[in-house]
């Protein structure tokens, strides 16, 4: 008895997780790249293979006291491909592999993909292949993550936020954050400066939560879910007794945790926002508790635009790039001369001149490039008439990526005749 084995059939994509750039009205969209594939092993019988994507969003929750059910699904975006036909008769493949390409461009104001207890935005690809009766239909789906990544250039990134005030008459306080942008598995940096006005008061603790706010909306109702990501409270605090204030930067960290944190973004149903809130608990000369509360907008997001990764070097910086062999490379890394972060951003050196296409100029004056190497080719089949090694050009020799000054250029007596074939600028003005 021979065994055969089922065809493979399966989606294969470019890039599963889709970053649009920007806020929905600056990003220009995305363009979602793949193939399906199907391997047959055996001559097999397809009626039809299809292909769709579907983008969702929906809401789902029940409240009050007779727990009243409300619901809404709106479609985002939906395209079908065709790739076989559905015909009155069963396409036969031959064995072998079978591939059909495809691409859909996403628009810039897509909502970004969410997974909540009462609410989901989701995008998904499903591959079908439709066969003959009695025979085993083959499915394969696909999760596409949206996901938004702010412009270097974007004010939030860079902008400090600062809550400065006198409470009650009784202490005067800062509380300030360097950014209102981060990220998950990040620590947030809240630095407080606190100074007590009242006489005999005294600060208790100080305490920070990172709060989430999901809003879910139907046509008629909507409901506001908060819930503590993470809290941090701090109870050993001391007043300078030069200064008389009280200062210190606590870290509350981001949860990694897709289960405890949704990143901000704003859709048709949902709505997911973030706030900082903070309590300093101060004891009166009487023994009374007050509490001073504060709360500051934050934005959490899945990832931060990087510097490095998207700002273009400088001209100046630019020209000094010089290209290393490997070998030299690695010896410069083994010698502790180059980290290998920045051995890795390092531009590959040119290949070797044997490896070069080499220039063959013949007799009826017909340039022809060549991609052998000096090894293969047989110097004896070819005469001083074949053969004939051009003339350097006037820019060999010159660091071309620097532009030199007016008086170097002045100075410089490189003739600019590239070609006897083109005019000189006197012959085009008489024309």
């Amino acid at each position: 008895m021979q065994l055969t084995h089922a065809p493979e059939f399966r989606i294969h994509l470019n890039d599963d997780q889709v970053i649009l750039h920007g806020t929905a009205e600056e990003s220009a969209g995305v363009i979602l790249r793949g193939s399906v594939i199907l391997t047959c092993h055996e001559q097999t019988r397809v009626k039809s293979i299809t292909l769709r994507f579907m983008g969702t969003t929906n809401v789902n929750w029940s409240e009050g006291s007779h727990q009243k059910h409300y619901r809404a699904e709106r479609k985002i975006l939906e395209k079908e491909w065709t790739f076989l036909e559905l015909k009155k008769k069963a396409h036969h493949l031959c064995q072998g592999q079978y591939k059909w390409d495809f691409e859909l461009p996403l628009p810039g104001n897509l909502p970004e993909t969410v997974n909540h207890e009462m609410g989901q935005v989701q995008y998904r690809l499903k591959a079908y292949c439709d066969r003959p009766t009695f025979s085993m239909n083959y499915v394969d789906k696909r999760v596409i993550e949206v996901t938004r990544l702010m412009l270097p250039s974007c004010l939030e990134l860079s902008q400090s936020v600062i809550i400065s005030n006198v409470w009650a008459g009784k202490v005067a306080y800062d509380i300030s954050i360097p950014s209102k942008v981060y990220c998950s598995n990040k620590s947030i940096p809240i630095s407080f400066d606190l100074m007590p006005i009242a006489p005999h008061l005294k600060i208790k603790s100080a305490s920070c939560s990172l709060k989430q706010y999901v809003t879910c909306s139907t046509l008629d109702h909507h409901k506001t879910e908060g819930r503590v990501i993470n809290h941090l409270r701090d109870d050993r605090l001391s007043i300078d007794s030069t200064t008389g204030r009280w200062t210190k930067t606590e870290l509350l960290h981001v949860p990694s945790d897709s289960n405890l944190v949704n990143y901000d973004m704003c859709g048709e149903l949902i709505q997911i926002k973030h706030k900082l809130k903070f309590a300093v608990a101060l004891q009166n000369a009487d023994g009374h508790i007050s509490e001073l509360r504060a709360a500051i907008p934050v934005v959490i997001a899945p990832m931060l635009p990087e510097d490095d990764d998207n700002t273009l070097p400088a001209y100046e910086d630019a020209w000094r790039s010089i290209p290393y062999d490997a070998e030299t490379l690695a010896r410069m890394i083994a010698m502790g001369e180059v980290s290998p972060s920045t051995a890795a951003a390092a531009p590959p050196a040119p290949p070797a001149p044997s490896s070069l296409p080499a220039l063959i100029l013949t007799s009826d004056s017909h340039s022809t490039l060549s991609s052998l190497s000096s090894g293969s080719v047989n110097s004896n089949s070819l005469g001083e008439e074949d053969l004939l090694t051009p003339q350097p050009l006037p820019w060999m020799g010159i660091d071309i990526s620097r532009v030199p000054s007016y008086t170097t250029a002045l100075r410089t007596g490189i003739p600019c005749t590239l070609s006897p074939s083109l005019p000189n600028y006197e012959s085009i003005m008489i024309a």
